[in-house]
């Protein structure tokens, strides 16, 4: 099956490798088309990873390439999706094309409104894929009793992240990576006391590296990788702990590799540290808001205040991420792509 991947965020386009592999592995061709500045920053696909055009999202639904796929997934910006759908719609009956069936979903774990926010504007595609058994559930409630109750869709398990088996691979010196997000916390006073905090726990740890991962895509130019909202206040710092340090964006799933343990606020990327094995906390701190993503972690049993993570060791041997919950997101589905290629055959008969 030939399949073209749309996107035209650094964060989407990433997805897309991600289930483009999956998806090439199960015997598909896939092809993928991102906005020219997103292609032409992040560079040319290296193998694994599928071919890259440089196209804007609505030339590649008006482009006769899109002709010669057996289905295209269409990852894009909220108010890209229904233009999309329509040029699509109208480009094929200007043709007089057959359909060309459309998927989309979200490529991050979503629960609550931020899923239901990001579902909303996918409505009327020919297939959304979800996650997980949580994200089927909640879609049925959104669309029970109206025109789009019929909404075809498919859980895929946890196809935006990184989750296949990793080992045991671990740092020589014992390292923990604190997943550092863009948006949370919010606000330059927020990001300045979750530093001070994190600088405390350095200095109590001192036989531990704190390292202060990014995990959002950054531009390309090396020279602004240090420009994230923690780093700024790392260099300010004149008397910083040596051994907390800022790790670059490139290098995320390595570090996540080599931790010892992981802590974060809501970032999606604490799922991956889980699924391989590796302790983590979810930083309570905030407490569960929903503006914060953090509905998202309610009921995987790891939350706890920065303060009561000390001493480090102890996280070592903190209980493991609740079963039920990480199934509920989509982490027992193994033949994700298996089933998506099924669904995809069935909409082009």
């Amino acid at each position: 099956m030939r399949l073209a991947l749309i996107s035209d965020t650094p964060g989407a386009l990433e997805a897309c490798r991600l289930l483009g592999r999956q998806l090439q592995a199960a015997g598909a061709e896939v092809t993928l088309i991102a906005a020219p500045t997103l292609a032409h920053e992040h560079g040319a696909a290296s193998p694994p990873d599928a071919p890259t055009l440089a196209l804007e999202p609505l030339a590649a639904a008006a482009s006769e390439l899109l002709d010669h796929v057996d289905a295209a997934g269409v990852f894009v910006e909220p108010q890209t999706l229904q233009p999309f759908l329509e040029v699509r719609r109208q480009a094929e009956r200007l043709r007089g094309r057959p359909a060309c069936p459309l998927f989309t979903g979200p490529p991050l774990p979503l629960v609550g409104d931020a899923l239901s926010a990001d579902l909303l504007p996918r409505l009327g595609y020919d297939l959304i894929c979800l996650q997980g058994p949580v994200q089927v559930e909640e879609l049925g409630w959104l669309i029970r009793g109206t025109p789009h109750a019929a909404q075809a869709h498919e859980p895929i398990g946890l196809w935006g992240l990184p989750i296949e088996p990793i080992g045991t691979t671990v740092s020589r010196e014992p390292l923990l990576v604190v997943l550092e997000q863009e948006a949370v916390p919010a606000g330059a006073k927020d990001k300045a006391l979750l530093y001070r905090r994190l600088r405390s726990l350095a200095l109590a740890a001192p036989d531990w590296t704190v390292r202060l991962q990014p995990d959002y895509p950054l531009s390309a130019d090396p020279e602004e990788w240090d420009e994230t909202a923690l780093a700024w206040h790392h260099g300010l710092d004149t008397e910083r702990p040596a051994n907390l340090q800022i790790g670059r964006r490139d290098d995320l799933t390595l570090n996540l590799m080599l931790a010892w343990a992981c802590v974060g606020i809501s970032s999606p990327w604490l799922l991956s540290a889980m699924v391989w094995g590796k302790p983590a906390a979810v930083v309570a701190d905030y407490g569960i808001r929903t503006d914060f993503d953090g509905p998202l972690f309610f009921g995987c049993g790891l939350m706890r205040q920065l303060a009561d993570c000390l001493p480090l060791e102890e996280l070592l041997s903190s209980p493991r991420a609740n079963p039920g919950w990480l199934a509920g997101l989509g982490w027992t589905i193994a033949d994700g792509p298996q089933r998506l290629l099924r669904r995809l055959g069935g909409l082009r008969r």
